[in-house]
């Protein structure tokens, strides 16, 4: 890549990691937005983690090279949300659902981003998209097939790891 922005979603306890790796493939930090989850019951989610508690996530943003209009961000810096019950998506996704308010925020930073006359498409990409989620215009979004056989997919839903890849 030789000019565009880079979005990562860390948890805080790897978060300065991405940023030194960041730096070593001469990305800059640009901005971050934080996730605050809650759970379908209006409260605030308190997932165990190996140190201290989490109740979000943080989206990192990176710049590298020049030669893109980038706007100002216009929105909140903090979004707050529903967190998907993990049985919901579990089945067809490995990560869970993002708040759709991040997209809006994306397309925001980079409007020309959008569609591009000459390749007459969009020029934005999401690499594991959801399965479920609804096609964005100007996005090329990519889902990797997630195959589990019926018992293992039962153990995945109660929170256990085994996984089987298809392909």
């Amino acid at each position: 890549m030789t000019a565009g922005l880079i979005f990562i979603w860390v948890h805080k306890l790897i978060q300065a990691d991405i940023v030194r790796f960041m730096s070593t493939i001469d990305c800059k930090y640009v901005e971050n937005l934080v996730w605050f989850k809650k759970s379908i019951n209006n409260m605030h989610l308190d997932e165990p983690s190996p140190y201290i508690s989490s109740t979000k996530e943080i989206l990192l943003m990176f710049k590298k090279g020049e030669g893109f209009e980038l706007r100002h961000q216009r929105s909140a810096d903090v979004i707050i949300d529903f967190q998907v019950p993990r049985d919901e998506w579990i089945a067809d996704d490995y990560t869970e659902p993002k708040p759709v308010g991040v997209y809006d925020m994306i397309e925001t930073l980079l409007p020309k981003a959008l569609y591009n006359d000459t390749l007459h498409r969009g020029r934005l990409l999401e690499l594991w998209a959801k399965k479920q989620s609804h096609n964005r215009e100007g996005w090329v979004a990519l889902h990797e097939k997630k195959s589990i056989p019926d018992a293992d997919n039962q153990e995945l839903i109660k929170g256990e790891d085994p996984m089987v890849l298809d392909g």
